[in-house]
C-alpha cells in the first residue's frame, strides 16, 4: 500500500488563503479554502492501494477538520484506530510512514491532483524510478513521490506542471476549466 500524505490547515477565518482574504474577506478566503480541500478529496477518492494520511495544522485541529471533512466525503465511515475506511477512500490522521513502501505528498491547494494523475505517478516507481516530482505552475510543487527501496539507475520521473489555487485569478481560472462545476459545487455546499 502506498501512502499519500496532505497537510490541511484547519479552515478558520483569517488562517488560510492570505492572498484572497486581503480582497474578499477573511469568511470568503475560508470558503474557498474549505471548497478546493473538498474537491481535492473527491478527485482522490478511489486511489487504489493508498491511504491518505492528512496532516492538520494546528495540531490540536484533527477533531474539528475530521468532523467537518468526513461527512462532505462519505455519508458513513468505518473506524480502526486513526484510520477511517469508506468506499473509495481510506484516511488517517497521522502515524509512521515507515510501513509504506511509496510515499507521496501532494498540495490541498491542487484540485487536479486526482486518482488517475496519481496512479499514473506511481506507476514504476521503485523499479524503474526513485522519484516522481511535479513541479506547479508558477513555483513549488504540487506532487513529490519517493520509493523507500531504490532500484539500480535511479531516475527522477517529472511531471507535468499544474496549477495551485492561491489567488483570486488562480481561482477564477479554476472555475473556468473542467473542474470549474465540481469546485462550484463544493464552493455552495460551504455556504
Amino acid at each position: 500500500m502506498h501512502l499519500l500524505t496532505l497537510k490541511i490547515q484547519e479552515p478558520l477565518p483569517g488562517q488560510v488563503l492570505p492572498q484572497m482574504e486581503c480582497d474578499f474577506g477573511p469568511e470568503e478566503a475560508a470558503r474557498r479554502y474549505r471548497a478546493i480541500v473538498v474537491t481535492t478529496l473527491r478527485q482522490l477518492r478511489s486511489l487504489k492501494e493508498t491511504r491518505l494520511r492528512l496532516l492538520i495544522t494546528p495540531e490540536d485541529g484533527d477533531d474539528a477538520v475530521r468532523f467537518w471533512l468526513l461527512p462532505r466525503l462519505a455519508d458513513s465511515w468505518n473506524s480502526a484506530g486513526n484510520v477511517f475506511r469508506t468506499d473509495g477512500w481510506e484516511i488517517d490522521f497521522g502515524g509512521s510512514a515507515d510501513d509504506f513502501p511509496i510515499h507521496a505528498f501532494g498540495e490541498i491547494l491542487c484540485p487536479n491532483l486526482g486518482a488517475r494523475w496519481v496512479h499514473t505517478a506511481l506507476l514504476g516507481l521503485g523499479r524503474s524510478a526513485h522519484q516522481v516530482i511535479g513541479p506547479a505552475i508558477g513555483g513549488g510543487e504540487y506532487f513529490r513521490a519517493h520509493a523507500s527501496e531504490k532500484p539500480e539507475n535511479p531516475e527522477i520521473r517529472i511531471l507535468p506542471a499544474l496549477p495551485i489555487i492561491q489567488t483570486h485569478d488562480h481561482w477564477q481560472d479554476a472555475l473556468d476549466s473542467a473542474l470549474g462545476p465540481a469546485l462550484k459545487r463544493a464552493w455552495e455546499e460551504e455556504a
